[in-house]
């Protein structure tokens, strides 16, 4: 009969991230943005050691850059020493921001595997004196892998759990597929019981059976990683298998919108804005919050042009910090109401006119971004955009436009 056996599956920690765009706009902030990476690696240690956890899975980009700072490579090597003090293990891999062209600086205690290169290969692990475990897995060797390397995975040894770590991406037959790109299909082909997943930073269960899943990254870094945070602890018995999402974030991104109405004055949103700081904190804790304003466009307009909501976010901030607050309100956009008779509208016959008819699909937007996806350098900034993404660059584009005509007009 398998063992129960009880792990904690997390990956993309990118210790060492610089923060670079907020810690630039809040150069008081900067040691506490840049810092909270490792915070979120000692709640992730914490949570292990808690939950009396038999091993810990850390599925690539466990730095931020494969050139590590000496303050990264110790955090880490700190984190495993403390695990081994409980018997726990590490299993790690490398990904694209970590890729290890390089022999790695640090000597890590026993209690460490690491694939080493870009082979699948296997590491045993025992419970109470019984294999229990084959756990598959690699390591980049260069930023980019376009090769299948789900199809490399096999199961080892008979009457054991088979789990395979992977740091990629969902092949979509395009020039973008760089990151060992794989299918749904080929990891279930495995026959494994766990696919503990990389490389994309928002959790999602791409299978419940057998469960293919990505944990997300434990830490996020700007707006467009928002909410909780963190890892999962996973329970396999047998068939079944339990998982319990845990947060580790350290600082939470997230987005929060401010109601405007027609007349009012900008002193009013500043005490709005002020009260809702209280329910903010109190549902977020310590967060860095993007701001959407949403009202009538000529009011918004003259707002954003004279920046007036620029100068209101640092007004609020400050006060904010006098207070002890552990907010930062760290940007804003403008959904803007555009006042205009949509049947006087239709009837013209102009560039205003067939702008607001004109409807754009999610597949002309990725076709107009074939070149962009297609430049190395802008790769290594962003890989891929979810179709929640796309729709609101899209949204984003046509009212900017809109806006843009009526301030003409």
């Amino acid at each position: 009969m398998l063992p129960k056996l009880i792990f904690i599956h997390a990956a993309d920690l990118h210790l060492d991230s610089q923060m670079e765009g907020l810690t630039a706009a809040y150069p008081a902030m900067k040691s506490r943005l840049q810092d909270s990476t490792f915070q979120s690696l000692k709640q992730l240690v914490q949570c292990a050691i808690t939950n009396k956890v038999d091993f810990v899975l850390l599925a690539g980009d466990i730095f931020d850059s494969n050139r590590q700072s000496l303050k990264a490579l110790v955090a880490l090597r700190e984190a495993c020493e403390e695990l081994q003090k409980h018997s726990i293990d590490v299993y790690m891999q490398y990904g694209n921001h970590d890729f290890t062209g390089k022999k790695p600086m640090m000597k890590y205690p026993d209690n460490v595997h690491i694939f080493q290169s870009e082979k699948v290969d296997t590491f045993f692990y025992e419970k109470n004196g019984e294999l229990a475990v084959a756990i598959h897995g690699f390591s980049y060797t260069t930023r980019h892998i376009k090769s299948r390397k789900a199809l490399e995975y096999e199961s080892k040894g008979a009457g054991i759990y088979q789990i395979g770590m992977l740091h990629g991406s969902l092949g979509k037959g395009s020039a973008a597929d760089v990151y060992a790109p794989f299918s749904v299909d080929e990891l279930k082909q495995a026959g494994f019981d766990y696919w503990a997943l990389g490389h994309i930073h928002k959790r999602e269960v791409l299978s419940e059976q057998p469960p293919i899943v990505y944990s997300g990254n434990i830490q996020g870094r700007h707006r467009k990683e928002s909410g909780e945070k963190g890892c999962y602890l996973v329970e396999l018995e047998g068939q079944s298998c339990a998982m319990t999402f845990l947060p580790l974030q350290d600082i939470r991104f997230e987005t929060v919108d401010v109601e405007v109405k027609e007349g009012t004055a900008l002193y009013d949103i500043e005490k709005a804005v002020l009260e809702s700081c209280i329910n903010w904190e109190d549902a977020f804790g310590e967060a860095v919050l993007h701001v959407i304003f949403h009202g009538p466009a000529n009011l918004l307009m003259r707002w954003s042009q004279e920046e007036r909501l620029e100068e209101l976010l640092e007004v609020i901030n400050e006060q904010q910090r006098s207070l002890g607050s552990q907010l930062i309100l760290a940007g804003f956009t403008v959904q803007a109401t555009i006042d205009m008779n949509e049947e006087l509208l239709l009837e013209r016959n102009d560039f205003t006119a067939a702008l607001y008819t004109t409807t754009y699909s999610e597949n002309d937007m990725t076709h107009s971004l074939e070149e962009l996806m297609g430049n190395r350098q802008f790769r290594k900034i962003k890989q891929s955009y979810s179709q929640e993404e796309l729709q609101e660059m899209l949204e984003e584009a046509k009212q900017l436009l809109l806006q843009t005509l009526l301030e003409v007009e």
